[in-house]
């Protein structure tokens, strides 16, 4: 089966009418689309599949979005009657076509919805991530179905970036609710790399520097920012800002990060590991948009600290429980995280495991909530980011 791969260059900050016009003739030649955001959905997938789903209902094309996170949790602009549990899904349920927005590798979704898409007749993707695989004869394929392009960019600061760019090579003029959605899934994506300031009390936003530097990035997010209304713009700094309004339970929760936080032998790693069964973690309601607000703020912060304890560590991780699977998120101060990633996969026999992401952060899964196993997940990752930091 041939493998068809489409790479946009988006140094070149635009999206070729080619390739826009390819990728949307394969779409409006769907009878049906599933839009299918990664497993544990954030506001950049849920914001692109909206922005998708709208456009698409408006050419005619019957369009459903499959999240595997409560939507009431994502803050979305408005109701979608189309959007579905991915646990909901029905074997005799398919569409022609799926669309996966936010993640281009299979291991990012859960084993069900994997399934669901295997039966479709087209895959498309639109994703920021490294690691794409969705594509692979290993998946298994049925030879029925067509191969079409995976469109990354791993220098993409969102999924809705890349939407953009789409929409732009169209020529399509964005409403103000289609601008909304794009700039969400911006503001949220950048604001867990550190590259905004977010003033959630009073509902303002500032650009890092780093933001500024990088010209595709910064021009979507002016370009965007001026469709929309303070009011808007506010509502959704409000929203991002979890640390801002923080519960007391949530502060506890907070303060418990940096008081358990633990080093590796060298000092390189701070890392905090939740035990499966953590009562508090449970009682938080496990990992949703507010509690990954706070590992993501403390793994952040921990490279940032002038705290002697921290002051030799060049990276943050944290080990916890979500949906039924053990999990760990990362962040590196300054090296790529590509050998890490490669090395961990191939040194974690456990065939669910998966790790990927960026060049400075990233996450990974085993499917077991096993205490020993979970332990010795979480000590196997440690063992190699630390082997990988000492090779730079």
């Amino acid at each position: 089966m041939q493998i068809n791969y489409s790479n946009i260059n988006f140094k070149a900050k635009k999206m070729s009418k080619a390739q826009a016009e390819y990728f949307n003739k394969e779409l409006k030649h769907s009878k049906s689309v599933d839009i299918i955001c990664h497993e544990i959905t954030d506001r950049d997938a849920a914001n692109s599949a909206l922005a998708m789903y709208d456009y698409l209902t408006q050419q005619g094309i019957n369009a459903r979005i499959i999240l595997s996170q409560k939507v009431e949790s994502l803050t979305l602009r408005k109701p979608v009657e189309d959007i579905i549990q991915a646990e909901n899904l029905k074997n005799d349920e398919t569409a022609d076509t799926v669309l996966c927005v936010d993640f281009s590798a299979k291991e990012r979704i859960a084993p069900n919805v994997w399934e669901h898409i295997k039966k479709a007749d087209k895959i498309l993707c639109m994703d920021h991530h490294k690691g794409a695989n969705i594509e692979s004869k290993k998946t298994k394929i049925p030879q029925s179905s067509r191969i079409t392009p995976i469109y990354t960019d791993t220098t993409a600061k969102s999924a809705t970036s890349i939407i953009y760019r789409f929409f732009e090579a169209l020529g399509i003029e964005l409403s103000n609710e289609t601008a909304y959605d794009l700039f969400f899934g911006l503001l949220s994506d950048c604001n867990k790399k550190g590259l905004l300031e977010c003033d959630g009390i009073q509902g303002t936003i500032k650009p890092s520097v780093k933001l500024i530097k990088n010209k595709n990035a910064y021009e979507i997010y002016n370009k965007l920012k001026n469709k929309l209304s303070r009011q808007q713009i506010s509502n959704m700094v409000k929203n991002i800002d979890v640390m801002c309004t923080l519960t007391e339970k949530e502060k506890a929760f907070n303060a418990s990060l940096y008081k358990n936080a633990k080093l590796s032998e060298s000092k390189k790693i701070a890392f905090v590991e939740i035990p499966p069964d953590d009562a508090v973690w449970r009682e938080l309601g496990g990992e949703n948009t507010r509690t990954s607000a706070i590992l993501n703020n403390f793994r952040r912060s921990v490279l940032k600290s002038n705290d002697e304890k921290f002051k030799k560590a060049e990276a943050a991780v944290v080990f916890y429980e979500a949906n039924g699977i053990y999990k760990v998120s990362f962040h590196s101060k300054r090296y790529p995280l590509s050998l890490f990633y490669s090395l961990a996969q191939d040194t974690i026999a456990d065939p669910s495991c998966s790790i990927g992401g960026h060049d400075d952060r990233g996450g990974g899964k085993i499917s077991t909530l096993d205490k020993k196993a979970c332990h010795n997940f979480a000590a196997t990752i440690l063992e190699c980011l630390e082997y990988c930091l000492n090779q730079n």
